[in-house]
């Protein structure tokens, strides 16, 4: 299973949830267990933190950076992904 639109529109959806840190790190690790490369998550997750950023959302965009650190690793080790 490749990234592709689905899973972008996915994320959409989780920042719409009431948790959406928590919405969007299930997603990814669904990814992760479908042998989708962390780069190509982190690649989808930079294209839609800068969608975010180019239509002024600050607080979706620092979800989408919270998670990006859970996948590259810099975060607490229970949080890693």
């Amino acid at each position: 299973m490749a990234v592709n639109e689905d899973i972008h529109a996915n994320f959409h959806k989780a920042l719409q949830s009431p948790e959406p840190v928590m919405r969007l790190r299930e997603l990814v690790r669904a990814e992760l267990e479908h042998d989708v490369s962390r780069r190509e998550i982190l690649g989808q997750l930079e294209s839609l933190r800068i969608e975010l950023r180019g239509s002024a959302r600050p607080e979706d965009e620092d979800v989408v950076l919270n998670v990006m650190d859970f996948v590259s690793g810099w975060t607490s080790p229970h949080m890693r992904v």
